[in-house]
């Protein structure tokens, strides 16, 4: 905060003195011989010299005064080290703020001039951009097969849909699977893979036809990234600082990485001592954790910047294009940017615009984008209409909140328009009429062919309470939601949107995320993984039970057995024991994953996880030697009703939970 006090108070001085020179310059001159008046239609110079600024959009002391208090309040609350804050208007920055800690040991504080931030996704918003000049200059086409402008080797195979065009990239609707483990953040300079050799070794499935839908995907941006450098010849990072960067004047904002001297993708020498910390909250206090390497996948992710920075950024697109009296951004294509969206998921739902999302508050339209890392969480808001944007940007994991909330607060304070109408009152029959959206959803945004399935599925429960509202439970939060008009919700609080998908029958399918980047599909029983969790644990107990009982049962005479029963019945040993065994790999193994934390981003899968899910590929074929092996024991004559019984249960327990693994990818190959 020292550090923003000086520069403001340098700013003042600056313009106090060039006021006093003027002044001076002014009683000083010689009188002027008087002049014939200027043509109406001709420009006066000199009284538009003289004219007052055009009042700004905020009033600066004001809001100093409230974000102050906002941040200060969430950092006690939530238990951030730090955070940074620019806010701006046509004009320039009404706000720059630093807050907290960037750095313990040695501490130091954080400075909106000089700290980088990780910005994660917001890195998207300068891919996008920089695709938006191509396709306005014509050298790259929406509608072109991203083949066209792909290396022989990383163009995407025929795998029976039809071919991704550039546009499904620019709205995350190519059709990919999720997929992050062990591959998304690198630990090391060393294990950060190029862009070339990430796209052609980490390459996700396609699930659906592209344009179905709106799932959000990194791949797609690090493939877009892999475009734009082949068509601009020139390498990612360089191209973004020719061609943004440098022309908005943001020294220190960066998609590069202090990766060393032998990578050309490595930061220069300016960068170094400025980067944030990124903190986790622990013990009532901070754990400083390492540096997070994105190169790898660096045009959706990697960006560093300060606040400072992200200001000229911010009032580069609040004046649709524009920046110190240049163009950044032709004219036509920034307009493509506030035209109707490429692409939304449903009418009422947030769309996308060349990558920015277009979110409604009230009157007015945003550009907006977050990001995420694992400890730094950013969110960029501009509104041309208003000519208003925020940025913020927090370094400890437990910072979303804020980082989600702030520009909202910001708009909805400030800008009567970008209020919504009131909430109309619940419908009196929605208590009943509403429980057809009721039930379980299982987001779009995940593994489908791998055991990443089950690690990273996203879940969300909706219901319907006594008095009309509709409740949304996903990630541990709920949320309340009012009928707006068929099929659409308004949140109780804030200006979200929940928008169901209904099929031809009239049935509801499913619904899009308030953020537009997901669709979630109504869950089927197979869907469920606490089932899946319930069953495994039954499994075990089941195959206990069944150890238990022949161990009970060793002494009796088994004079007259049928052999084939008691073929049988061995056969249901050998499988509860190897149950057993699989019961205490898969226990090891999500002991290793919860200790370990965060470690599994960056080390997946991990021997334990590795030698249980290879464990349980014989696991299933003994269970279906078991269910074989079913026939000879009803027909045994020497088993009473009540063995049968258990022995076709204890059977049956395996079949369903094996089924059950099966559909969850639990094998080792699917790893």
């Amino acid at each position: 905060m020292a550090a923003t006090g000086l520069h403001w108070a340098r700013i003042v001085a600056l313009a106090l003195a060039i006021g006093t020179v003027a002044v001076a310059n002014a009683a000083a001159a010689p009188p002027q011989v008087a002049l014939p008046a200027a043509p109406a239609d001709t420009p006066d110079t000199a009284v538009d010299a003289l004219a007052p600024p055009p009042p700004r959009a905020v009033d600066a002391a004001d809001l100093s005064a409230y974000v102050d208090g906002v941040i200060e309040g969430y950092m006690r609350r939530l238990g951030i080290a730090g955070v940074t804050v620019a806010v701006v208007d046509q004009q320039g920055p009404l706000l720059l703020r630093g807050y907290g800690m960037a750095a313990q040991s040695p501490h130091r504080d954080v400075d909106p001039a000089r700290t980088l931030f990780r910005v994660g996704s917001v890195s998207k918003t300068f891919t996008y951009l920089e695709a938006l000049k191509l396709i306005d200059a014509g050298k790259l086409s929406l509608d072109a097969p991203v083949n066209d402008y792909l290396p022989a080797d990383l163009r995407l195979p025929d795998d029976g849909y039809p071919p991704v065009l550039v546009r499904h990239l620019l709205t995350h609707s190519a059709g990919y699977e999720d997929t992050a483990l062990g591959h998304l953040f690198a630990s090391a300079p060393e294990s950060s893979l190029s862009l070339h050799d990430y796209l052609l070794n980490h390459r996700p499935a396609r699930v659906r036809a592209p344009g179905t839908h709106a799932v959000y995907s990194n791949y797609s941006l690090a493939l877009l990234g892999a475009v734009l450098a082949r068509v601009n010849d020139v390498p990612f990072e360089a191209l973004a600082e020719r061609d943004l960067f440098e022309p908005m004047g943001m020294p220190l904002t960066t998609f590069r990485e202090p990766l060393g001297q032998g990578d050309a993708r490595s930061a220069d020498a300016r960068f170094q001592g400025l980067w944030s910390q990124g903190f986790k909250r622990e013990g009532g206090g901070y754990t400083s954790e390492p540096f997070e390497y994105i190169a790898q996948i660096a045009p959706a992710g990697s960006v560093s910047s300060n606040a400072a920075d992200m200001a000229r950024y911010l009032t580069m697109l609040v004046n649709r294009g524009q920046l110190d009296g240049r163009q950044i951004i032709p004219a036509a294509a920034f307009a493509r940017l506030e035209g109707e969206p490429l692409f939304r998921n449903a009418p009422d739902a947030t769309g996308f615009a060349y990558g920015f999302f277009r979110k409604r508050y009230g009157q007015v339209q945003s550009l907006e984008h977050g990001g995420a890392t694992l400890y730094f969480h950013s969110n960029l808001v501009a509104v041309p209409e208003l000519g208003f944007g925020v940025f913020v940007s927090t370094n400890t994991d437990n910072g979303a909140r804020l980082a989600a909330e702030l520009p909202q607060l910001l708009l909805q304070r400030y800008f009567p328009r970008a209020r919504d109408a009131a909430l109309p009152a619940p419908p009196k029959d929605f208590a009943t009429r509403g429980l057809v959206y009721a039930g379980k959803y299982l987001g779009e945004r995940r593994p489908f062919l791998g055991f990443e399935k089950l690690l990273l599925a996203s879940a969300a429960t909706v219901a319907v309470t006594d008095d009309g509202y509709l409740t949304l439970t996903a990630g541990g939060e709920s949320s309340r939601w009012v009928e707006e008009k068929p099929h659409v919700f308004r949140a109780l609080q804030g200006p979200g949107r929940l928008a169901f998908l209904v099929g031809q029958d009239g049935a509801v399918t499913g619904f899009v995320s308030p953020g537009g980047h997901d669709v979630y599909d109504r869950a089927g029983t197979l869907d469920d993984s606490q089932l899946l969790i319930a069953l495994i644990v039954l499994a075990a107990l089941t195959a206990l039970a069944v150890i238990t009982g022949a161990w009970m049962r060793r002494w009796k005479r088994r004079n007259g057995e049928a052999m084939a029963a008691m073929r049988s019945a061995q056969w249901l040993y050998i499988t509860a024991a190897a149950w057993l065994v699989l019961a205490v790999l898969l226990a090891i193994a999500a002991v290793g994953i919860v200790q370990g934390g965060d470690a599994l981003m960056f080390s997946y899968p991990g021997l334990p996880l590795r030698l249980a899910l290879w464990w349980a590929l014989p696991v299933m074929l003994l269970t279906a030697v078991c269910i074989v092996q079913l026939w000879p024991a009803w027909r045994a004559r020497t088993w009473g009703f009540w063995r049968k019984l258990r022995h076709t249960g204890a059977v049956a327990i395996f079949a369903f939970a094996a089924v059950l693994m099966w559909s969850w990818n639990m094998v080792g190959w699917k790893l």
